[in-house]
């Protein structure tokens, strides 16, 4: 399937663009040497041009390109404290002039660190709801939203992080960008992060509409791999009634998800993911976070210089989060 195909079966869908460019590749020399690899690139999706910039951004393009098609006028996104999702979000909604609510399941902070500062600078409605479950957090969402119709407002609720098949067709969009320049920047394997699956879902399934010119391998930073291959095997048939699209060859063939580097899951950091992010900075003045890019450099690294993938063209998505890092390190 040709890119002019798959964007044109994207673009019947409704979509608010938030990032107006490919987002640059970068190529690690040093880093590359150290590995005895090359070459290593890095996309770098950190510098999307939105707010803190990150993994959020391409999904957003879609669920409030869904949400101003059906005329909502309030978006509702919802995470702990220092959610990365709420904050772009935040600017999302600053940008597109809509009404943003944030649901936070912690107790108000007493001071503001990270993604928290972000929010306040926006200028955005906070509600902290004390810690509770997620579970409790979205019953208190779906009240609110309730309470905001009775008022004559009309909300959109940002649902699950914002994976699902709509989020996930944000990231289709990446593997395209990397498609069109492969004659200058050769590309035979693709590392993404798997936290609860929209980022990998997309960047997978677009890889296999293109019939797989490079083989992703999905780090899982938060779920076991069998059950994070079970999440994107229905994101997978999601974006497949959504979009109309069909790989012609199976999207598992075009992935292999490790889960040698979630160490205890999400939010929790390993030794090699804190080491990482004091690594790449040192060597390529490039800033990675705690729990979810520095896993997922960590095991790209390990796994090229392990032999255990012999790549010919290595890169790495980079899915942002830096402002967490002035949370994380407080």
């Amino acid at each position: 399937m040709t890119i002019a195909e798959i964007e044109r079966a994207l673009a019947k869908l409704p979509r608010k663009l938030l990032c107006s460019f490919e987002t640059p590749v970068e190529r690690l020399y040093r880093l590359e040497e150290e590995l005895n690899a090359g070459p290593v690139y890095i996309k770098r999706d950190d510098l999307n041009g939105l707010g803190p910039g990150g993994n959020k951004v391409r999904p957003l393009e879609y669920l409030l390109g869904e949400a101003m098609e059906r005329r909502c006028d309030t978006i509702i996104a919802s995470g702990m404290e220092n959610s990365n999702l709420c904050s772009i979000a935040a600017a999302a909604c600053c940008r597109l002039g809509l009404r943003c609510v944030l649901v936070h399941n912690n107790p108000e902070p007493q001071a503001r660190r990270g993604n928290m500062v972000l929010n306040q600078l926006a200028h955005v409605e906070e509600h902290y709801i004390g810690s509770v479950s997620e579970t409790e957090r979205s019953a208190y969402v779906d009240r609110l939203a309730e309470e905001l119709r009775a008022q004559g407002a009309s909300p959109w609720v940002i649902e699950n992080g914002a994976t699902t098949p709509r989020g996930a067709v944000g990231y289709i969009h990446l593997p395209l960008e990397l498609y069109r320049h492969m004659e200058e920047r050769p590309i035979t394997d693709l590392f993404v992060p798997g936290g609860n699956g929209g980022l990998a879902a997309g960047v997978v399934f677009g890889t296999a509409l293109l019939g797989a010119p490079f083989h992703v391998h999905v780090i899982t930073v938060e779920n076991p791999a069998e059950e994070l291959e079970g999440i994107l095997n229905g994101l997978f048939q999601g974006m497949t009634e959504l979009t109309g699209l069909q790989p012609k060859i199976p999207v598992q063939r075009a992935m292999t998800v490790h889960g040698d580097y979630r160490g205890g899951g999400w939010g929790i950091s390993t030794a090699q993911s804190d080491g990482m992010v004091e690594h790449l900075a040192q060597t390529e003045g490039i800033f990675l976070e705690r729990v979810y890019t520095g896993k997922t450099v960590w095991g790209m690294c390990d796994l090229l210089k392990s032999g255990a993938v012999k790549s010919e063209g290595a890169c790495v998505v980079h899915s942002g989060g830096f402002a967490s890092l002035f949370y994380q390190y407080s």
